[in-house]
């Protein structure tokens, strides 16, 4: 009984992290929209700029509206598929549990990776924007 309960247990702290994932997950698709919108404005800005700070303000810009585009690009992320759960209704539950929480954990670990890319991605848009929001300064003022 106590290792049905452990199970228990392991299986609900994976559920807990899970859903923390899917929220970063949220988070991060929020942010990169952001973004995206940030960007879409400097292009606008800076089109048809004459100057080196206003192109370069434009080309940081648009880079930062591909990173920020390819980090929140639907992406199919690991779930169980319930029409397979059949499978062990008929399996000791310990077994069962076992196996479940074996799943949880290698979803937790794609989903982490899948974190870490998007959450880079991010970033290199994140210091794009920032770039080209320095450079569309200097053209404004320096112009």
């Amino acid at each position: 009984m106590a290792r049905n309960s452990s199970l228990e247990l392991l299986i609900e702290i994976n559920q807990s992290e899970r859903e923390a994932q899917l929220s970063h997950f949220d988070s991060l698709d929020t942010k990169s929209g952001l973004v995206l919108g940030f960007a879409g404005v400097l292009i606008a800005l800076g089109n048809g700029a004459g100057t080196v700070a206003g192109t370069g303000s434009t080309a940081f810009a648009a880079i930062a509206a591909l990173a920020a585009v390819s980090s929140f690009w639907p992406r199919r992320f690991p779930s169980v598929d319930p029409t397979r759960l059949g499978e062990y209704a008929v399996s000791e539950l310990s077994f069962t549990q076992l196996t479940i929480l074996d799943t949880f954990e290698l979803m937790l670990v794609e989903t982490a990776q899948r974190l870490e890319t998007k959450s880079h991605r991010l970033k290199l848009a994140l210091l794009s924007l920032s770039a080209a929001a320095v450079l569309a300064a200097l053209d404004l003022v320096f112009g």
